[in-house]
């Protein structure tokens, strides 16, 4: 029975991860991109940085923020002098 549960939380948090504003935003400028380079407006090259970089970008804030809710969560607090 616990198996049965295990396989159903997996399957939701799988659903709520491609829902999820990140995922689609993806695959949006994947789309996008994808179909600039098809139409000549942009090179391989291009495409390949574009959405590597936005890709690296989203996934060192989502990494971040996890670092972030975990300290907050310790009782961490970090100050930073300016």
């Amino acid at each position: 029975m616990e198996t049965k549960n295990w396989w159903l939380n997996v399957g939701k948090k799988i659903i709520e991860t491609i829902i999820s504003v990140k995922v689609l935003t993806i695959a949006a400028l994947m789309a996008t991109s994808t179909k600039l380079v098809l139409l000549g407006f942009m090179t391989g090259g291009e495409w390949a940085t574009v959405n590597g970089s936005i890709i690296s970008i989203v996934f060192a804030l989502r990494e971040g923020f996890k670092i972030t809710r975990v300290n907050a969560n310790n009782g961490d607090s970090e100050k930073i002098n300016v």
